[in-house]
């Protein structure tokens, strides 16, 4: 049961951190490897973003809803995650926020007052933080990142990606930089996640990117995933 919550956890925040275009000027720039090649323009950019997702885990076990906000262009990144588990006639209902801010990602529960914070690093993948657009080709040729294609989401045409990686492999649709659809599979189980609601350059509440009070934050290191 642990580790399949653990994985849902990681696929809701991968989901949430996923739009992190940079803002580009003139025609934009390319990113290319012999296995993909990842675009971005300045048309694809969106200063502004708010999405909603749901992410199925597997054997029944349970739902993670979430809701991303991103502003600057993908500098800031909120998400809050309601993950609902049920296991052996039991059921528990906990709630996971994460806040991307100053090349920090900061990460805290309804269930504790201390928090975690990540320094970023922009040449080790962690999917909880990296944006595929941003990748080295060293990490590409890792990840084994491959282009699929392009296919159509709810009238929106994806760009198709493929990845594995020691324990994990994947799938995501991308539109725009943000995942309408993702397929990942750790330890023998598959977690499916699907955007529900989509705003562009929304009407964002005040404070959504400021970090909560009474939470202590303790720094920590890359997971191991990221730093090989």
């Amino acid at each position: 049961m642990r580790n399949i919550f653990l994985m849902a956890i990681v696929i809701a925040l991968f989901t949430a951190c996923k739009n992190n275009t940079t803002e580009q000027s003139g025609e934009g720039t390319n990113t290319s490897s012999s296995s993909v090649e990842v675009s971005s323009t300045p048309v694809e950019n969106i200063k502004s973003v708010m999405y909603e997702s749901e992410t199925i885990m597997p054997e029944g076990m349970g739902t993670t809803t979430s809701k991303v906000y991103t502003d600057d262009f993908g500098k800031k990144v909120r998400t809050e995650s309601v993950t609902s588990i049920s296991f052996g006639g039991k059921s528990m209902n906990t709630t996971a926020n994460m806040l991307k801010l100053d090349d920090y990602a900061y990460t805290w529960s309804n269930m504790s007052k201390t928090g975690s914070k990540i320094k970023l690093d922009p040449s080790k993948f962690d999917p909880n933080t990296t944006d595929i657009a941003t990748l080295t080709e060293e990490m590409k040729k890792k990840m084994n990142l491959k282009d699929e294609g392009e296919e159509t989401i709810d009238g929106k045409s994806c760009k198709v990606f493929s990845f594995s990686m020691e324990q994990m492999s994947g799938k995501m649709w991308s539109w725009k930089g943000i995942p309408l659809k993702m397929e990942m599979s750790m330890m023998g189980k598959t977690v499916t996640t699907n955007v529900k609601k989509i705003e562009e350059n929304p009407s964002i509440p005040a404070g959504t990117f400021e970090l909560p009070s009474g939470i202590e934050f303790k720094e920590m290191q890359l997971p191991a995933t990221a730093q090989h």
